[in-house]
């Protein structure tokens, strides 16, 4: 895990991570990125306290993200690795059975993420789509902006969790998400790691997914409930006082508001309005990532984007013949973590008894 200024629920993050982790061999690394709160006191007593069997601390000056990512896969012995954030907490008891089960059931696996769902009951993605019309968005959720228009991947819908049950079991996704991803060691190696030029931070993990598929591996969401904790993602130093009194509306707001009317509402109000400094962010993200992958991450040329990837990985949605291995292996998953039948009674048989 990178940390950078998560006080508020790096607490709530290891209590909850103590209770739902049943995995018996499992370190832990965190790598501080020059935290201004008390992020670094919370973790050298939870370092400290015993109650993790092995738990490694590295403090940095502020690097980014990206580079604590890479810091602690350096500092990491494990062959299997699970990104966590600091503002996230994993909510399923045995999470790490069911990401570690399902990674290691086929070689054809390249990472496996969780349910991402904001701490005010509303669906950030159940896995992300890069490789669509509409552009980058969290599965599950939907732009608000129409395709080819779009400005900012993050105005998008958010539905509840029972609005999208049907998404809520294995399948093939174009992308982790960063709160909670699985790979293994290696392939993160084979990568190459985070890519440093979405310093300081976002985009690492759809980023990495991309670079998964480009190895020719596949990326899967299990059904593994994880909350990102809004009120302290929303304390970090690129907002500031007229952005947080919004974020406090908003949420009060959103209690009452019709789901469907909120995009809408929130745009004449202002509350979709983003910071400068995370704009400019955002600008540079694009950007980077058009050079990179050859495709604007929320306005993509399809045609374009297709005939540049349609024959690997990244274009797997847009080729049976891969979609049909990615159903493959979810029902050879679920197969075999099916419960096993009972055992037959002799009176089940229909023989006869006097």
């Amino acid at each position: 895990m990178a940390n950078r200024n998560n006080a508020r629920s790096l607490d709530l993050f290891f209590e909850r991570l103590e209770r739902n982790t049943t995995y018996p061999d499992l370190e832990i690394v965190v790598v501080d990125d020059d935290s201004v709160d008390s992020s670094l006191e919370i973790l050298r007593r939870w370092r400290d306290s015993g109650r993790f069997r092995e738990f490694t601390l590295i403090e940095l000056e502020r690097s980014g993200v990206q580079r604590s990512l890479n810091a602690a896969l350096e500092a990491t012995s494990g062959e299997l690795i699970v990104a966590l954030d600091g503002d996230a907490t994993v909510e399923t008891p045995g999470w790490l059975e069911t990401l570690v089960d399902f990674q290691t059931g086929d070689p054809r696996i390249g990472t496996v993420t969780g349910a991402i769902e904001f701490d005010d009951g509303r669906v950030q993605g159940y896995g992300a789509t890069l490789v669509a019309p509409e552009g980058a968005h969290g599965r599950g959720v939907k732009p608000t902006e129409p395709a080819g228009q779009r400005t900012a991947h993050e105005r998008t819908t958010r539905p509840r969790p029972d609005e999208i049950e049907h998404l809520f079991h294995p399948a093939e996704v174009d992308s982790a998400m960063g709160p909670c991803m699985l790979y293994p060691r290696e392939l993160a190696i084979e990568i190459g790691g985070y890519d440093t030029g979405f310093s300081p931070v976002w985009f690492d993990d759809l980023d990495f997914s991309v670079a998964v598929r480009r190895l020719g591996l596949k990326n899967f969401f299990v059904p593994v409930r994880v909350i990102h904790w809004i009120g302290a993602r929303y304390t970090r130093d690129d907002l500031g006082p007229a952005q947080m009194l919004a974020v406090r509306l908003r949420s009060a707001a959103g209690r009452i508001i019709p789901a469907r009317a909120k995009p809408w509402i929130w745009s004449a109000a202002g509350f979709d309005r983003i910071p400068p400094e995370r704009w400019e962010r955002y600008l540079h993200h694009y950007d980077y990532w058009r050079g990179k992958w050859g495709w604007d991450f929320i306005n993509p040329d399809m045609d374009d984007l297709l005939g540049r990837w349609g024959d690997t990985e990244i274009g797997w949605a847009y080729d049976p013949a891969m979609r049909a291995a990615g159903e493959e292996i979810v029902a050879s998953y679920e197969r075999a973590s099916a419960p096993a039948a009972p055992p037959r009674s002799r009176s089940d048989s229909g023989a006869s008894t006097r």
